[in-house]
């Protein structure tokens, strides 16, 4: 009976080293656990290999796919640029590898898979969901199950079911607001030239003053 005992916990030492990281520097960060609020059972192969809570370190994961069983609270995890959000009741797989993640959800609560565009992807149970990131763009395929598809904000509502593919891009798709303030016209300034004054001549007053000089002149009549 010991020997079986000591044997069962072996084995678990033995997932726990190929699930998390030993030593600085040993860690491939694709899966990484970012936020935790409850208590969540970390598994491989159906075996717990740690229990997390509030407060614990948090350990870097080493292996390309890991188990998540959320007890209480919330989880959220980030693999290759996607984030994965969980809640209580939810079971669900995240496998990540050279541009490819998948997430699977069994029985449970519903799992939240966002792109780095801003779309969510909402999986309900026994679904899987397959994201690779080509060409500027990431394929969405539904392998099992199905998914409810939103944009960044919340809104254009779709259902993605199993055998479709749906295509977004892979970058915020930055738009125009207005508040961007408008670049002013630039006008070319309006000179006036004004015409120099006119010179009048008194022609009156000079005829007056040959007058007074000699009164024979026939103007002066």
């Amino acid at each position: 009976m010991k020997l079986f005992q000591l044997l069962a916990i072996s084995a678990v030492f033995a997932f726990s080293a190929n699930v998390f990281a030993q030593a600085p520097g040993q860690a491939a960060k694709t899966i990484k656990i970012t936020k935790i609020t409850g208590t969540v059972n970390i598994m491989k192969d159906g075996v717990v290999v740690m229990t997390l809570k509030p407060g614990d370190a948090i350990p870097e994961i080493t292996d390309n796919k890991v188990t998540f069983a959320v007890v209480d609270g919330t989880i959220e995890i980030e693999a290759g640029g996607k984030k994965i959000s969980g809640a209580t009741g939810s079971n669900f797989s995240v496998a990540s590898n050279a541009g490819q993640v998948n997430v699977a959800l069994g029985a449970g609560t519903p799992v939240a898979v966002k792109t780095e565009s801003g779309q969510n992807v909402i999986l309900t149970a026994n679904s899987e969901v397959k994201m690779i990131n080509t060409n500027g763009n990431v394929n969405i395929s539904m392998e099992k199950g199905n998914a409810v598809m939103t944009n960044a904000s919340g809104g254009e509502t779709q259902t993605v079911q199993a055998g479709q593919t749906v295509t977004v891009p892979s970058a915020p798709v930055i738009t125009p607001t207005a508040s961007t303030p408008a670049t002013p016209e630039v006008k070319e300034p309006v000179v006036i030239v004004e015409p120099p004054a006119t010179t009048v001549i008194p022609t009156v007053e000079v005829v007056q003053a040959v007058c007074d000089v000699s009164s024979s002149s026939p103007d002066c009549n």
